[in-house]
């Protein structure tokens, strides 16, 4: 067996993480092959560099740790064009205290965003007052779970925000969009 000197620095960062998760979290090699869907032996080959630490492993294995799988590999990066990480600062139920969390926010390869206006908010009850907004849409299929709905209606031009319990009949929609995010800006003075 190496030394943790002699191996790869990727190997040696996911070593250093998984010891520090593992007392944290309470888990086993075992508990944590269940949940990944791998052997133990198969955890064991990527900790001792039996078997590479490629991409797919480095991926499926940050997330189940709660880390960027940069913290494993910072040479990941091109693997991850899609994924950024974002930091929490607060929680609104306490201003005060810092918690300096991190989520890991995926873009949507078919995402695009589309201009808009408050009165296009109106029939989802939001009320922007003033400004411009710009909103983050996908494929409603890329992420079916949306709250909101961006939606073509046959036969017209124009696009409506609905939510998504609100949707008309399929065959009543051209196109159906999940609004991922909004941003608004003030109006010019």
């Amino acid at each position: 067996m190496k030394k943790a000197n002699e191996l790869p620095p990727a190997v040696r960062n996911l070593r250093r993480i998984w010891d520090s998760k593992k007392a944290e979290m309470k888990f086993t090699q075992v508990q944590a092959a269940e949940k990944l869907g791998w052997s133990q032996g198969a955890i064991s080959h990527y900790l001792n560099n039996i078997t590479e630490l490629g991409p797919p492993a480095i991926i499926k294995l940050a997330n189940f740790l709660g880390v960027d799988p940069i913290e494993i590999d910072p040479n990941i990066k091109e693997f991850l064009p899609n994924t950024h990480t974002r930091v929490i600062k607060y929680c609104i139920s306490n201003l005060k205290k810092p918690i300096d969390e991190k989520f890991y926010e995926h873009t949507f390869k078919n995402s695009f965003w589309v201009r808009t206006t408050p009165n296009d908010y109106a029939s989802m009850g939001a009320d922007f007052k003033q400004g411009i907004s710009h909103t983050l849409v996908c494929p409603l299929k890329e992420f079916p779970t949306a709250a909101f709905v961006m939606v073509k209606m046959k036969g017209k031009a124009k696009g409506h925000f609905l939510a998504i319990e609100d949707l008309p009949n399929e065959s009543k929609i051209d196109d159906a969009y999940a609004v991922i995010q909004t941003t608004v800006s003030t109006a010019p003075a």
